[in-house]
């Protein structure tokens, strides 16, 4: 109400801020506060009179061009797409005096004003202005008036004073000048935001060509089994956690494993699983590596600034759709197993039982012919080695019907 925004949960209620950094900081008492005019303003009881607040986005089409316009008219900034803007506005507001009521000091002390926040979610502006007409508020002179607003760190940004508050309706900041208008960059870029913003230049350079490529290439790479029981009886791949960034730390549970060496086509499939599951969404996902230096390089910078688990994550889903990680579709497990080119399996065309013997011995034994090295006839369990490689089978159903393979 005193011509001020806090940026916090917690309201602040000073009526006056202060004129000097110092006394500002002391003032906003660790609030982010932004003042077209922080003085001790009153708003009540006024005809036509009050503060408005808005918040416009997207679907406020008509305000946002305004703005969109504005900012990009006077920073040269012609991608700037406002994701959302905060308009604070002061009309016919007056002074609080304790002699003279709102609704007749108005009459000859009166001030319209705004205050617009606006972000792309990369750069931030604020815009003050001032109405050139109804601008003829005087606060006592012994009342503190300041305008600015406050960095991340707390310190401050002090535009004026009760010195020279009067002329902020009269000049500019802006090019080409406005009399009452004045524009101030506050953007903070965090190495995360840094990385969103090379993320997109690196999907915008890539989303054609090189996903085009991958997806031709991907075809000649291993398939990843889809679970990591499957994984340890592949002995093409290898284990190998370091693949994973931070592994052990953001990715619990997790283990990664990728092939031997790159293939004839210049590809080394890698995978990564989460409690025995294959995973095929960044960031706990890998892709598959290619032995091309220049096309390696740039995909893990790209991962780096899309997928980084230090960073956002929030394009992540467009790098995935250039470099994806493989998600076992392909994947395949014989029903059969060869027995015949097993060398040290038992021939089941060369077993001969006696159907007596077989009746009578209790212990279910019967008499296999087998040729030894010496051609000598020997007698061993031949059922005992029929059930074992039965029962070897009808484990091996029972596990492609619970993992759902092959």
């Amino acid at each position: 109400m005193d011509g001020f925004l806090a940026l916090d949960f917690q309201p602040l209620y000073n009526q006056y801020g202060g004129e000097t950094p110092s006394e500002w900081t002391a003032a906003i008492q660790k609030h982010i506060v932004i003042a077209p005019l922080w003085t001790n303003i009153d708003s009540r009881n006024i005809s036509n009179g009050g503060l408005w607040i808005n918040v416009l986005t997207y679907k406020d089409k008509s305000d946002v061009a305004k703005i969109q316009d504005l900012v990009r008219h006077y920073t040269n900034q012609t991608e700037f797409n406002v994701s959302v803007a905060l308009v604070a506005t002061w009309k016919h507001v007056t002074i609080h005096s304790p002699y003279e009521p709102g609704y007749e000091l108005v009459n000859h002390q009166n001030l319209s004003m705004q205050v617009i926040l606006v972000t792309d979610g990369m750069y931030t502006y604020i815009m003050f202005n001032y109405d050139r007409e109804q601008f003829s508020i005087r606060p006592l002179p012994e009342v503190p008036v300041a305008s600015g607003y406050t960095h991340l760190d707390y310190s401050a940004s002090v535009l004026s004073t009760r010195n020279n508050f009067t002329n902020l309706n009269k000049e500019s900041n802006v090019y080409p000048a406005f009399p009452g208008r004045w524009l101030y960059n506050v953007t903070t870029i965090t190495a995360s935001m840094w990385n969103e913003t090379r993320c997109l230049q690196f999907v915008k350079e890539n989303n054609r060509t090189l996903k085009s490529w991958i997806t031709e290439q991907l075809v000649y790479a291993l398939p990843c089994p889809c679970q990591e029981v499957l994984m340890l009886e592949d002995y093409t791949f290898t284990r190998k956690d370091e693949i994973l960034p931070g592994i052990g730390t953001k990715f619990t549970h997790t283990t990664c494993y990728e092939s031997w060496f790159f293939s004839a086509y210049g590809i080394k499939q890698r995978c990564c699983y989460m409690f025995s599951k294959l995973q095929s969404q960044y960031p706990g996902a890998v892709a598959a590596e290619f032995e091309n230096t220049t096309i390696a390089s740039l995909l893990q910078e790209g991962y780096y600034q899309c997928c980084s688990p230090e960073g956002s994550q929030k394009y992540c889903h467009l790098y995935q759709q250039i470099n994806p990680p493989d998600d076992c579709s392909r994947y395949t497990i014989s029903d059969e197993i060869p027995l015949e080119d097993k060398k040290d399996t038992p021939q089941i065309k060369d077993v001969s039982v006696d159907v007596e013997k077989l009746a009578t011995n209790p212990r279910n034994r019967v008499v296999r012919n087998v040729q030894s090295d010496g051609e000598q006839r020997k007698s061993i369990s031949n059922v005992d080695s029929i059930n074992n490689v039965s029962m070897f089978m009808t484990m091996y159903r029972n596990l492609k019907k619970m993992f759902g393979f092959g």
